[in-house]
């Protein structure tokens, strides 16, 4: 099916996008809501029309189980998810009421909160203040595993139309997929954020190369490249203070103040801002019209003018099953309402 864009690759306006780079307000819920809405705002105020957070940006990036044994985590991780963050809830709702004060587009990082369990989620708020997309990443890596659950079927859709263009969400290690990258990029993004985890300097104590910024940016580099989209990276930064509540002190990957490696690309993978002090809070700025991608696509399009999908193609699953499904209507309905119910006291709806 032909894939009409609007705005097209050809649009001339030009507008300001942002990258957050910031120190969570760790395991503090409260704090980190106000921290998230006065970023909003203060981007907002400088022009930015799209921005980008880092991954888990509420509550922070638990490199806990990383850096200590289970029974050090333990009250930590407790803690952690105490402060995790709801989809339907009266502080999602606060960070939505400053997206739609400032007629803005955010791809938000968050730990979510669901029943018992974590996942790390991405939602994008447009304008208007509505959640436009909501999803999990689909594998989660390595340590987190011990906190969080793998993101669901519907999760792979993680493109959604603005007023500014096609805006789509990575988290981290999603960027070397290689089969959901294709079905990413077959949704035409034209502007995506890169969430990410506060990542530290190459072979830093030992560490492997793949876990230090300059890998994780170079990876949003690439898919901005393949997918001929503007790139938004942004990251998490770590103070002292930081280091020694999630208990990251003494462990040989870090370096503190440290973690940030914010920037911002371009559809051909040049890079539109200045480096900044890995371990000092910014937002980053750039300006950028759409008509660039125009430019890169003519040359390679890798869902079009640069594909053989005669040859290659990816088949996807993109739909839930539901964990418990009732064989009669009575049983179906009542099931609906009960968990309705629970979505409005979760809410803070009243009966």
């Amino acid at each position: 099916m032909p894939f009409t864009l609007n705005p097209s690759n050809s649009d001339t306006r030009k507008f300001k996008v942002a990258a957050i780079q910031a120190e969570p307000v760790w395991m503090d819920l409260k704090g980190s809501v106000e921290k998230t809405v006065r970023l909003i705002k203060e981007a907002s105020a400088s022009g930015a029309k799209v921005i980008g957070f880092p991954e888990l940006f509420i509550p922070g990036y638990p490199w806990t189980p990383w850096a200590n044994d289970f029974v050090t985590c333990q009250p930590v991780l407790k803690e952690y998810q105490a402060n995790a963050l709801a989809v339907h809830s009266p502080e999602m709702k606060e960070i939505c009421e400053a997206v739609k004060e400032t007629a803005v587009t955010v791809v938000l990082g968050f730990a979510e909160a669901d029943g018992g369990s974590l996942y790390i989620a991405q939602v994008t708020i447009t304008s208007n203040g509505e959640i436009a997309n909501h999803r999990r990443k689909i594998k989660v890596t390595h340590y987190e595993k011990t906190i969080f659950g793998d993101g669901s079927a519907p999760s792979i859709h993680n493109v959604v139309q603005t007023k500014w263009g096609r805006v789509g969400s990575l988290n981290c290690w999603e960027h070397i997929q290689p089969f959901f990258k294709c079905h990413f990029y077959a949704q035409h993004p034209q502007i995506f954020v890169g969430g990410w985890w506060p990542a530290f300097l190459p072979y830093q104590g030992g560490a492997p190369y793949i876990v230090s910024g300059e890998a994780s940016s170079r990876m949003s580099q690439l898919v901005a490249m393949e997918g001929g989209c503007f790139g938004i990276v942004g990251c998490q930064i770590v103070s002292e203070a930081g280091a020694a509540k999630m208990k990251m002190t003494g462990f040989p990957w870090f370096k503190f103040p440290g973690g940030g490696f914010s920037c911002i690309y371009g559809p051909d993978g040049s890079t539109l801002t200045e480096p900044v002090d890995p371990g000092v809070e910014a937002i980053l700025y750039a300006e950028i019209s759409l008509d660039k991608i125009a430019e890169v696509k003519i040359v390679a399009d890798t869902m079009g003018n640069y594909s053989r999908n005669d040859l290659l193609h990816v088949v996807a699953h993109g739909k839930n099953w539901d964990r418990v499904k009732y064989e009669h209507p009575e049983e179906a309905a009542a099931a609906a309402a009960h968990s309705r119910e629970i979505d409005n006291v979760a809410s803070g709806k009243s009966f």
